[in-house]
């Protein structure tokens, strides 16, 4: 038992010693912050950025925001942390810093640009087009408001090639899910799936493949005249393209498919026509 309480106090003592020195250096390392200038702690960031250590970085930035919250580097600091954070893959963090930022400063020097990284942040989260598309519709609404409230900025030209990869990636992800109804023996529900792509993504990659599948389901429902106007509209815009090619066997009848005149099938008037 004597043996126990003496093992007991030496295991005490060893942790009162370690927390010690850890307080220690704790308290020295924040006197140590607290004695020096925002722009001395602020050079420490850029320099832990320059150097990857992204950890450290966002710790000094944060450091001038909480010693210096009035001064000129302290919402710089803000923005300089959320950027770390998101090269840190801390990306619900940076996101909070962020949405703190725009709404404190609505018209700060660096707002444009934290709109900008707010957007980068949801983008960075889009993975598949086969997963939930919430983060792409966030990613796509927040680059289309870049793109209103800046528009002559170098912001706003990515903003705009991030909005087509992202309809893109919704297109995919309608096409994939009609093509589930399709193998589901739903081609109804398919049709309304087409139906949205086509209405809502007109430029996007899967056009082509959407007016194939679009036939089929019309097939599958006995209405052959909406699929030969499907097939026609797909034969029109896009004669060479291997949905082209792959559509003129769904119909026993290939002479049907010659309807295509005058730009008569357009996406928008298609649409029109057939629903």
């Amino acid at each position: 038992m004597i043996n126990f309480i003496k093992k007991y106090l030496f295991i005490l003592k060893i942790t009162s010693i370690v927390f010690l020195l850890s307080n220690c250096t704790s308290t020295k390392t924040n006197t140590e912050t607290s004695q020096l200038s925002d722009i001395e702690i602020y050079s420490r960031g850029l320099d832990s950025l320059k150097k990857g250590n992204l950890t450290r970085a966002i710790l000094e930035f944060d450091n001038v925001f909480l010693n210096y919250p009035f001064s000129s580097l302290s919402s710089k600091s803000e923005v300089m942390s959320a950027y770390s954070l998101y090269q840190n893959n801390e990306i619900t963090k940076a996101v909070a810093k962020l949405s703190s930022y725009i709404e404190m400063n609505p018209k700060g020097e660096l707002t444009r640009y934290a709109h900008y990284l707010l957007a980068m942040c949801y983008y960075a989260q889009v993975s598949s087009e086969d997963r939930d598309p919430s983060t792409s519709i966030k990613a796509l609404n927040y680059f289309k408001l870049i793109i209103t409230k800046y528009p002559n900025t170098d912001y706003s030209k990515d903003a705009k090639l991030k909005i087509q990869l992202l309809k893109n990636t919704l297109a995919k992800n309608e096409l994939n899910i009609g093509k589930f109804y399709l193998r589901k023996g739903a081609p109804a529900s398919s049709i309304k799936r087409f139906k949205s792509l086509l209405q809502n993504y007109q430029n996007s990659s899967v056009i082509p493949e959407t007016l194939y599948r679009l036939s089929e389901a019309f097939l599958l429902i006995g209405l052959k005249d909406e699929a030969i106007k499907s097939n026609a509209l797909l034969d029109y815009n896009f004669p060479n393209n291997t949905w082209t090619k792959l559509s003129k066997k769904l119909l026993k009848n290939k002479s049907d498919l010659n309807q295509k005149s005058d730009g008569k099938f357009s996406i928008i008037n298609y649409l029109k026509k057939i629903f």
